[in-house]
């Protein structure tokens, strides 16, 4: 695993990240807040997070992508939206290639499986 450097909270992370993953970071960050507004900003493992009641959202740069994470597992629905949209994703995650958008209902349906314990 690369070596991230040390941040001290989520704006430092965004501002060290790589130039083209920050409108993806900051545009994630965003409809985080507008979906949990009550979210708490954490940088844990190196990596920004916030945190609603026991779960963990997630968002982390990377060489050619942005990985957006939560702590649950994604629904075969979620992950066969990815699929069929083109974007990478695992058992809690997808990841966005820094010439991707933002699938921004992708992204509200992954915040749903947080939101709707």
């Amino acid at each position: 695993m690369p070596r991230r450097p040390q941040v001290k909270d989520v704006d430092d992370y965004i501002a060290k990240a790589p130039a083209a993953a920050q409108p993806i970071l900051n545009e994630l960050r965003m409809r985080v807040h507008q979906t949990t507004p009550y979210a708490e900003e954490k940088i844990l493992y190196g990596m920004p997070f916030f945190l609603i009641a026991n779960e963990k959202i997630g968002i982390a740069a990377y060489k050619a992508h942005v990985s957006f994470q939560i702590s649950k597992d994604l629904t075969p629905a979620v992950l066969e939206t990815a699929k069929k949209l083109g974007y990478a994703s695992g058992q809690k995650r997808i990841n966005i290639n820094f010439d991707q958008k933002v699938p921004v209902e992708l992204v509200g349906a992954i915040l749903a499986i947080v939101i709707n314990q």
